[in-house]
């Protein structure tokens, strides 16, 4: 493509949407409003995921080595249980520090193990997953390895954290799903009226000799402003909108919830929000406008 046609096709499509500036408002209304729909949902399973994902950073698995271990051997199980797949934290726990717990733990008892060595205390570690679906898999291994006495874990609340944490993700892909195609539905259209007002415009176009790029690529480049146009507005409504509620309520429901749930911070959510609004603004835009203009092009 010549640069004087680009030019050409450019400055058409921006001229063309600032044209008609009711035609051109109504559409960018539609797209925003899209959008705001979307990003409401989104914000929606943002928020559920890293709830969920926070949640299942609690739970913890505790292995306690045999007491009779050798420095070596306890290093061994150390690498052994390092290197299984998903370990997102691991600690070791020694003897000075299981005697101090033990002496918290007692409280106004702990005066009964003065005198008493710590060699009668276990070596353990403390290890989190990633993902809380692996916590019973790991726990079973972790089990099976020479040197290991017990291994320690809250099985219900695991359980029902990776089944929270599975319908957290169907939740997500859902919310987000079903409005983004909504939206795609409703953006189309809204660009399609906009072809069609101009269905004449295209008629004579092809009557007197022009080419299909030179068409079709200027209600491309239209569509493409009216995404740009409707994504920041929807982003601008969504994002503040958001970091409202956040500020003002934020505090509030982790308190009511007992610290279980908290706000997603706005900062973390705005540029995942705004990357979504423009691929999709823009996306939509262009596939709208080329499918519409395509249907005259072959009338």
């Amino acid at each position: 493509m010549k640069l004087q046609t680009f030019r050409y096709i450019i400055k058409e499509g921006f001229v063309n949407a600032f044209q008609n500036l009711r035609m051109f408002a109504a559409s960018c209304g539609i797209v925003a409003a899209s959008l705001v729909i979307m990003g409401i949902f989104m914000l929606a399973a943002k928020n559920i995921d890293e709830n969920v994902r926070s949640l299942a950073e609690r739970p913890q698995i505790q292995v306690y080595c045999r007491h009779d271990l050798s420095d070596a051997e306890v290093g061994a199980i150390a690498g052994l249980l390092r290197a299984e797949p998903g370990v997102r934290e691991f600690e070791v726990i020694g003897r000075e520090e299981a005697y101090e717990r033990a002496r918290e733990l007692l409280g106004e008892d702990s005066s009964m193990l003065d005198g008493i060595g710590m060699d009668f205390l276990p070596i353990s570690f403390i290890v989190r997953m990633d993902d809380p679906e692996m916590v019973a898999p790991f726990a079973r291994r972790a089990m099976d390895a020479d040197g290991v006495d017990d291994v320690m874990y809250e099985r219900q609340t695991t359980a029902l954290i990776a089944s929270a944490w599975r319908w957290a993700k169907a939740v997500g892909y859902v919310l987000a799903g079903i409005p983004m195609l909504i939206a795609a539905f409703i953006m189309t259209n809204a660009i399609k009226l906009a072809v069609h007002e101009r269905r004449q415009e295209i008629s004579i176009m092809r009557y007197i000799g022009a080419t299909e790029t030179l068409i079709a690529w200027p209600f491309v480049v239209e569509g493409i402003a009216i995404g740009l146009f409707g994504a920041a507005f929807a982003y601008l409504l969504t994002a503040f909108g958001y970091a409202a509620l956040e500020r003002r309520a934020g505090e509030a429901v982790a308190s009511w919830t007992g610290d279980l749930f908290r706000l997603v911070p706005a900062g973390e959510a705005a540029a995942q929000l705004l990357l979504a609004f423009i691929a999709i603004g823009v996306g939509v835009g262009a596939l709208g406008s080329l499918r519409s203009v395509s249907k005259y092009l072959k009338a």
